[in-house]
């Protein structure tokens, strides 16, 4: 009898042991990322939710595959729910829906990244688990939902939405880049919050803010993330009057780039709707989904507003010049179809001198140049 009440004892041992062993397994696998376990334990099905992103560009650009796990993500962010399991057992289409949704909303400011868990059993994937690093409550982000919209309705309030395609972004352009400094100590400048909450931001709140603004204006548009001269940054695709266009508001900011030590902001039009061949000079495009080639420019700035020229026709350009210097404008800027001509303008009107011979009387100019956009900008001396 006591060989048996010890067999008991020892065996109801071990089974304390094993149950600690797995809660200790457990608590592991909630805590850390990216782990493994060789467990099988209780987690939630996927559910399969429908689908409201599928006129979202990114969207569109993915297999099915990656398009259940993005509407599951996109689902979980935003009704805040702690977690969720997605269809895939793939992390890397986990990686792709995950950015695909952050380039198509740029308004999903309380979210900050996010963890998965990984399931397995006999070495193969069989659930994962995506979390979502939330950085607020959910009262918190509806508070901070109110007032971004409130900023936001008080700037659209100055365009209509019967205007143009063109028009409305050349709007948000110019809005945020005259309401909004670029700052890379600015609060939460990884999101909108730095734009509509403290009007200083970088390159992704621009980006995101940008999106934001387009979209309660109709206007279709994508967050791009790759490097510009060779560092991260954030700009825009945008659909504009049926063609593609690159805008980068943080490269429209003058005082963004700051080359030629301007005294004061100003909007660069170079970098509003611009082609792949123009955007690429100096950024390169790193997102895991295909963009498409730009190749119009007729919603470009230059060519909307007559200040685009392909030709060396000197009265013509020459007139131009006088024509704002003489109606008292502030500055001007033109841009020239490639470097030779560009270069060749510069030469005759600022080098030799024969800017005078359009703007009688001018005795000094204040000119910058944009020699990776082929534009000349001049800012005319006050008379």
């Amino acid at each position: 009898m006591k060989r048996v009440v010890r067999f008991l004892l020892r065996t109801i041992s071990m089974l304390i042991a094993a149950t600690g062993i797995f809660l200790v397994a457990s608590y592991f696998i909630q805590n850390y990322t990216n782990k493994e376990i060789d467990l099988n334990p209780m987690v939630d099905e996927p559910v399969v939710v429908e689908s409201v992103s599928y006129d979202r560009y990114a969207y569109q650009h993915l297999n099915d595959e990656t398009k259940v796990t993005y509407d599951q993500i996109y689902n979980c962010m935003t009704e805040y729910s702690e977690k969720i399991t997605v269809s895939t057992k793939d992390n890397s289409t986990l990686q792709k829906a995950y950015e695909a949704v952050m380039a198509d909303y740029g308004d999903l400011f309380w979210v900050n990244g996010y963890k998965y868990n990984t399931y397995t059993s006999d070495d193969k994937v069989v659930s994962i688990e995506f979390w979502p690093k939330y950085t607020m409550s959910k009262d918190q982000r509806d508070v901070y939902k109110a007032s971004i919209e409130a900023t936001a309705d008080e700037w659209l309030s100055g365009i209509s939405q019967d205007a143009s395609d063109f028009k409305k972004a050349l709007y948000v352009f110019e809005t945020l880049i005259e309401n909004v400094d670029y700052n890379t100590d600015s609060e939460e400048n990884q999101n909108i919050l730095s734009v509509f909450l403290y009007r200083s931001t970088v390159c992704q709140g621009y980006a995101d803010a940008a999106w934001y603004l387009l979209d309660k204006l109709g206007i279709k548009s994508t967050v791009i993330t790759g490097t510009a001269n060779g560092e991260s940054h954030a700009w825009n695709l945008v659909y504009l009057d049926g063609a593609y266009y690159y805008m980068d508001v943080t490269w429209g900011n003058s005082k963004y780039l700051d080359g030629n030590n301007d005294t004061a902001k100003r909007v660069n039009y170079a970098y509003f709707a611009m082609t792949t061949e123009e955007i690429s000079q100096n950024h390169v495009i790193t997102v895991d989904f295909e963009v498409p080639e730009c190749l119009s420019n007729a919603d470009n700035y230059f060519v909307h507003e007559g200040l685009y020229y392909d030709w060396f026709g000197v009265d013509s350009i020459g007139n131009r010049l006088a024509q704002s210097y003489n109606n008292g404008e502030a500055e001007i800027s033109l841009k020239f179809s490639n470097s030779d001509l560009y270069s060749k303008v510069i030469n005759y009107f600022i080098d030799e001198n024969h800017l005078s011979d359009y703007c009688r009387g001018i005795n000094s100019v204040y000119y910058l140049l944009d020699e990776n956009a082929n534009v000349l900008t001049i800012q005319w001396v006050k008379r």
